[in-house]
């Protein structure tokens, strides 16, 4: 659980700094800016608490994916702990 609120403080303050654009597309409302700190902040995360040990990077592709098809960065922000475990669980995420 602790980490979950670790990557949702991180991608937030990452976001929260960031501008977005109002398009209708979310996906398209990513920078590739955006899409790299939040996949560098996913990576620590996950490489820190040994999650996913070699497969941090498809694990934090598939996180951003799917994160990114629903919501814009500035929705990022206020994520709650269970929309961000259904992301997980797209991704195969064993809790």
């Amino acid at each position: 659980m602790n980490k979950i609120k670790y990557v949702a403080f991180v991608v937030g303050l990452v976001f929260i700094m960031a501008s977005c654009s109002n398009l209708n597309t979310k996906s398209d409302t990513w920078t590739e800016k955006q899409e790299t700190l939040w996949k560098k902040n996913c990576l620590r995360m996950l490489e820190e608490n040994e999650v996913y040990k070699g497969s941090a990077e498809d694990v934090c592709d598939c996180m951003f994916e799917k994160t990114s098809e629903k919501y814009t960065p500035a929705e990022v922000t206020n994520l709650t702990e269970e929309q961000e475990r259904k992301i997980w669980k797209e991704c195969d995420y064993s809790w």
